[in-house]
């Protein structure tokens, strides 16, 4: 909603509340009327030989006196409906004063610009913008709630996540692909940006990278040869085994699609009945990265033997300044 429509809004309300002050004061001065008028005709029913003007002056003082007592209730109503806003104004100032205590922790990243702009844009535009911009700070809002427990999980898979986390990235990148969640996936636009933002943490922060494709059958592994090909001319070390030739304790084990970050935060996708990404992880809980970095290095360790091209899969890890084509 634009702020002339806001303004215009506020301008009714005011416009309502005049009016119901209004319709008060009048109901207050009939009460008043009314009172007065009673009590001048019952004290000349009740007393019709007395003369003088005192019914007047009692009809006027018990009028005077019930139009106080009208006026001293609505004091003590609006009294106390000011003590609400009041508790409630300190409240809010509290909520936000450790509000802006936490933000200013958070005063290098982009928290604060978010909370100016976010000011301007519902403020600015047409409602379906006004709802967007809702929509996804109720989506990151929900997103820190959840990270608050070390975890967090959305439908599908999300390459946000992934790229973020890998642009994160400071020592290491662990990561297993099944032929059947990555189906295709390499050939994708996000792959290419993936695969980029990789090369970019190796040659510039000396990130180790290490991916492990664990596929049904042997004939698999033909398929992924430019693949892998591709990936270790940047500098990834690329291993590929088959799941028949894993010992059987290591083929029992979680066989979904993960990676390790910094041997401190896993991103794990997940797949339905029908191969198809359904959920995405990430989770930094101690007690649940390390048998996934354990697992990692115990099929890593299975798989040492030649690549698919019959080259070995230890080639030569890229550091920062190094170029991957030699020259």
């Amino acid at each position: 909603m634009s702020a002339p429509t806001n303004s215009y809004f506020r301008s009714d309300q005011q416009r309502r509340s005049d009016n119901d002050s209004a319709r008060q004061l009048t109901l207050k001065l009939l009460v008043t009327v009314v009172v007065g008028g009673v009590v001048y005709v019952l004290t000349n029913v009740l007393l019709p030989k007395e003369e003088g003007p005192w019914q007047l002056v009692l009809s006027v003082l018990c009028g005077g006196t019930v139009l106080i007592v009208q006026f001293m209730a609505s004091f003590v109503n609006q009294l106390s409906e000011l003590k609400d806003v009041v508790e409630k104004r300190f409240a809010d100032i509290g909520e936000a004063t450790k509000l802006f205590n936490e933000v200013e922790k958070l005063r290098g990243d982009g928290v604060p610009r978010l909370a100016e702009h976010a000011t301007k844009v519902v403020s600015m535009g047409p409602d379906i913008l006004h709802e967007f911009a809702h929509e996804e700070i109720n989506r990151l809002a929900a997103q820190m709630e959840d990270l608050t427990n070390l975890s967090a999980e959305t439908p599908g898979e999300n390459h946000d996540w992934l790229m973020t986390l890998t642009k994160c990235t400071r020592s290491s990148i662990d990561a297993i692909s099944t032929s059947v969640v990555d189906d295709g996936f390499w050939s994708t636009e996000p792959a290419s940006r993936y695969l980029t933002a990789q090369r970019e943490a190796i040659l510039e922060r000396g990130v180790t990278v290490r991916r492990l494709f664990i596929v049904k059958e042997r004939e698999e592994r033909s398929a992924l040869a430019p693949i892998c090909e591709e990936q270790r001319q940047i500098g990834i070390q690329v291993r590929v085994v088959v799941l028949e030739q894993l010992p059987a304790h290591l083929r029992r084990g979680k066989m979904i699609d993960w990676i390790v970050f910094d041997g401190a935060l896993t991103y794990e996708i997940h797949a339905d009945q029908l191969s198809v990404n359904s959920s995405t992880t990430v989770n930094a809980r101690a007690d649940e990265v390390q048998p996934l970095i354990r697992r990692f290095n115990q099929l890593w360790d299975a798989s040492a033997e030649p690549s698919p091209n019959g080259t070995p899969d230890t080639v030569p890890v890229l550091t920062p300044g190094s170029d991957p084509d030699g020259a």
